[in-house]
């Protein structure tokens, strides 16, 4: 069964806005070897697209896409999909980072004008639905993990499981969590924390600073 992770891409009130903007971004296991990022971006004029480029490096992944402005008045919208050469069975996570720019048929794929971006997190093996912004109503894992943290998470009454991962993206630890978390036996500094129940998973980063 196909795998996939809806990323719903949230502006802050501090964003600019933009003519080109990313709507929604959806990642799918499609071999053994690779993922396919599926991205949605709507502008308000007509647009075509001119471009890409991606790099895998550690645990980030980086994509660029290009568009060209178009002629019309009618407002677009394009999906491009774009294969990542990494190992969706492995137990890691990821940084996802992604930046949609305005570009011309003279310009090669290495300048533009940066339109929208967007970065989150994302843990292999991919488990359906996984939110990676911020709470909202439709995620069930709703409480907030004060940065920098000092060992002690509230999640409430949950019942969920954690996993625990280094900054490199290798997991490191896995526990079944309920009310609190203590994890200041840790070293300081940064951790992803994946968090799931039966409805949900969600992977933040966590910075523990004792």
């Amino acid at each position: 069964m196909k795998k996939n992770i809806v990323l719903f891409a949230i502006m802050t009130a501090s964003q600019l806005s933009f003519a080109l903007e990313i709507h929604q971004i959806r990642i799918s296991e499609i071999s053994s070897g690779a993922i396919n990022v599926s991205l949605d971006t709507e502008a308000t004029e007509l647009y075509y697209f001119h471009s890409s480029r991606s790099q895998v490096s550690g645990n980030t992944i980086t994509i660029e896409a290009f568009y060209i402005e178009g002629f019309g008045s009618t407002i677009a919208y394009l999906n491009n999909n774009f294969e990542i050469p990494i190992n969706p069975k492995r137990r890691m996570v990821y940084q996802l980072k992604v930046r949609v720019f305005y570009t011309t048929l003279r310009v090669l794929p290495n300048s533009g004008n940066l339109q929208d971006q967007w970065a989150g997190y994302f843990s292999t093996p991919l488990s359906a639905p996984t939110f990676l912004t911020n709470p909202s109503e439709d995620n069930p894992i709703n409480f907030k993990v004060q940065n920098p943290n000092p060992g002690f998470i509230n999640i409430g009454s949950q019942k969920m499981t954690l996993d625990i991962f280094d900054d490199s993206g290798k997991i490191i630890e896995t526990q079944k969590i309920q009310e609190n978390i203590d994890f200041s036996h840790l070293p300081d500094g940064l951790y992803y924390f994946r968090f799931g129940n039966e409805n949900a998973y969600k992977t933040i980063p966590v910075f523990l600073k004792k």
